[in-house]
């Protein structure tokens, strides 16, 4: 391994993403949570207030939240938090991922609410993603954008460093075993597609490379959410306007199967506990989540959530010990 330098010491510090382990005297004790995050919990995305809930899925009670308000965020800057539209669990559950449609990135430490680090993606980003030196890569979906950001903790607010434009981009996810970043898109003449990149591993100069389109659909549009498939290595879950896919991406040129018929789905996971869904009652948004069938989980009144995810970790996209250390 390469020496550490001072700086990258000093970066392994600020983040502070220790070790995964069931003994606690190995987690750092910042990002130790003054709130118990059980392993049956949802993270949302929650429109009606602007914020990020964790909700305990076996006592249906929320158990944590941020927004940008009582966190504190530039009065500048706080409208672009506006509909939160991704939330991801990162750092084996310590941290949240999330963009929102006013223009947000950011990366937030559960256990005291900090923001780590955010910027603005764009108009309407959809979804974020870790790379594996932990910088940040967006998918916008008015300008077509694919940016990435050098993540910088100590100064916490960054910019776009690299954009690739990419029709009507939605998601973004890494696949730590290929070294390949998967996203969607809609692009000229209403075809909707998946591509691939490359990633050239230069923290503080980051470009994606070698775009390859790697499959087209016939008769299907709107790409929405792309997420890994719990329990299954090298498959991803795919909405569209029509139904829920499963893309298996083990060979270079991946297979789609049709797994659900259930159109306009906005975000689907699974885990241990089954499959979560949000399926909007109104414009884009529901009160809950469901289950494969269309069965509600829960219903918190007044809620518009517009994504949801299951507190697990992601062995498709981080590795089982996910830390950060920076080296040179």
């Amino acid at each position: 391994m390469k020496k550490l330098s001072l700086l990258a010491a000093f970066w392994g510090l600020m983040i502070v993403l220790g070790a995964c382990s069931d003994d606690e005297n190995s987690i750092p004790e910042q990002d130790k949570p003054m709130v118990e995050i059980p392993e049956n919990a949802y993270v949302l995305a929650e429109q009606s207030r602007h914020a990020i809930v964790i909700r305990d899925a076996n006592t249906q009670q929320n158990i944590w939240s941020w927004d940008p308000y009582t966190a504190k965020v530039p009065a500048a800057h706080q409208r672009w938090f506006v509909n939160p539209s991704e939330v991801k669990p990162v750092y084996n559950r310590r941290y949240i991922l999330m963009t929102a449609s006013g223009g947000a990135v950011a990366l937030i430490r559960i256990a005291d609410h900090k923001l780590m680090f955010y910027g603005n993606c764009g108009q309407n980003p959809h979804s974020a993603e870790l790379l594996p030196d932990g910088n940040i890569v967006t998918a916008e979906s008015k300008s077509g954008e694919i940016n990435t950001f050098v993540v910088d903790t100590v100064k916490v607010f960054g910019v776009k460093a690299n954009t690739v434009k990419l029709g009507n981009a939605h998601n973004v996810v890494w696949n730590k075993t290929r070294n390949y970043l998967y996203a969607s898109a809609t692009i000229k003449g209403g075809v909707t597609a998946l591509f691939r990149f490359k990633y050239n591993g230069d923290r503080m100069k980051p470009k994606l490379t070698n775009q390859k389109r790697i499959y087209t659909f016939e008769n299907e549009s709107g790409g929405h959410d792309l997420f890994p498939v719990y329990g299954e290595a090298d498959k991803l879950w795919f909405t569209a306007t029509s139904a829920v896919y499963k893309f298996d991406v083990s060979t270079e040129t991946p297979t789609c199967e049709k797994v659900f018929d259930l159109p306009g789905i906005k975000s689907v996971c699974n885990g241990p506990q089954g499959v979560l869904m949000l399926k909007p009652t109104e414009e884009w948004w529901a009160e809950g989540l469901v289950n494969e069938q269309g069965e509600a989980l829960f219903k918190m009144k007044g809620a518009k959530i517009y994504k949801g995810r299951w507190m697990i970790d992601n062995t498709f996209s981080y590795p089982e010990q996910h830390d950060w250390v920076v080296s040179e």
